[in-house]
């Protein structure tokens, strides 16, 4: 847009130049400078032969190229000479209604034409180039939801092999009778198999495609078991893997605060439950490091419910 706007203005400027020159400029041969002198010089106005406004044309509309920049001054409306005179005021007196009409015209054409569609091609340009991008917007939205759900199934896929792979292990190992293959839904991973699958080589290339860091998988098992009974569903493992997705942001750390301070209004209220309660029916005080073993072994829920 820039490209054509800069050629749409060129030529108007080269046909605003072509004009002014044959209206404005000296005629073939015609040289009255190198008798007079500049415009600019003139000090009687009423001089018939150094006529002032000749004297201008032959310095400002000489040839074409000198027109085109005298006009593109004009333009901006710059019309002194070099001694801080008025060319308007000069070529005015000079020729009359002549150059009035055409310097008006020309005035109109430009700054209520050129301008205003130049400023249309612009603003034409802009809106088309905001709904290309919301476009591809779109279309990148809709293509990212493709590849997630494209490189999720193949890693289900792959992970349902393992499992199936390493349960006809087991079971052979065993001398047991082999299990039939459990379906992907059915499917859950425990800590050592999660390890394990984690680190294959697709599974590996199959997380990094969806931007999720497995530099330590041992330590990223609670994160896929958020229940903490030490198994892996197939939903667990999705929904992790979709919160694991790219790089931390400062909503995560909010969230992790909003939830921390919930479960501490939560043990606060538990709390002044247990602190109204008569002391009888509060229960015995449990050691600090009795507390953590239960919890740790989840114990904790039967001992709060015995106590209340």
């Amino acid at each position: 847009a820039l490209f054509w706007t800069l050629i749409l203005f060129i030529l108007v400027l080269y046909m605003l130049g072509f004009v002014f020159r044959l209206a404005f400029g000296p005629s073939t041969g015609q040289s009255f400078m190198a008798t007079c002198g500049y415009g600019d010089d003139i000090t009687d106005l009423a001089d018939e032969v150094c006529k002032v406004h000749f004297l201008y044309g032959e310095e400002f509309f000489g040839t074409v190229a000198q027109a085109m920049f005298t006009s593109f001054r004009f333009m901006l409306g710059d019309y002194s000479t070099r001694g801080g005179k008025s060319l308007v005021v000069a070529f005015s007196q000079g020729y009359g209604m002549r150059f009035q009409v055409l310097f008006v015209s020309w005035m109109v054409l430009v700054i209520f034409g050129l301008f205003n569609i130049i400023t249309a091609i612009f603003v034409d340009s802009t809106i088309s180039g905001l709904k290309h991008n919301d476009v591809k917007k779109k279309y990148a939205r809709q293509y990212e939801r493709s590849f997630v759900k494209a490189k999720l199934k193949e890693l289900v896929s792959r992970l349902h092999v393992l499992h199936n792979a390493r349960q006809g292990l087991r079971s052979a190992n065993s001398r047991l009778s082999r299990v039939g293959n459990v379906s992907a839904a059915e499917m859950e991973l425990d800590e050592e198999e999660f390890v394990e699958v984690m680190g294959d080589d697709v599974v590996a290339s199959l997380l990094e495609e969806l931007d999720v860091a497995m530099f330590h998988p041992p330590a990223m098992f609670d994160i896929f078991d958020p229940e903490g009974n030490g198994r892996v569903c197939l939903n667990d493992m999705v929904q992790a893997i979709l919160k694991l997705r790219g790089e931390p942001q400062k909503g995560d750390m909010i969230a992790a605060w909003v939830s921390l301070r919930s479960l501490h209004e939560k043990l606060d209220t538990f709390s002044g439950v247990m602190q109204e309660l008569p002391p009888k029916e509060q229960g015995p005080m449990l050691p600090a490091c009795q507390i953590c073993e239960q919890v740790d072994g989840h114990a904790l829920g039967p001992e709060i419910e015995k106590w209340s």
